[in-house]
């Protein structure tokens, strides 16, 4: 039996807000909550709820921000 890449078989994420500067440097790394809330600890979320969340915070913050699922 194959081993499944543990990315996939995690089914727990966390949502992390990269916030950049004009020139596209780091500035500060925060969290989004399950509810959107953004926060400077980590939160887990469901697997399907961190990518509709990533995917709704970087519509609303654009290029002055990384938003990832990790």
């Amino acid at each position: 039996m194959a081993a499944t890449p543990f990315s996939r078989a995690c089914p727990i994420r966390i949502v992390s807000v990269h916030l950049l500067d004009a020139a596209g440097r780091l500035l500060r790394v925060l969290f989004l909550d399950r509810e959107g809330h953004i926060s400077a600890k980590p939160h887990y979320v469901p697997r399907e709820e961190a990518l509709i969340l990533a995917s709704n915070q970087q519509q609303l913050l654009g290029p002055q921000a990384r938003v990832q699922v990790l």
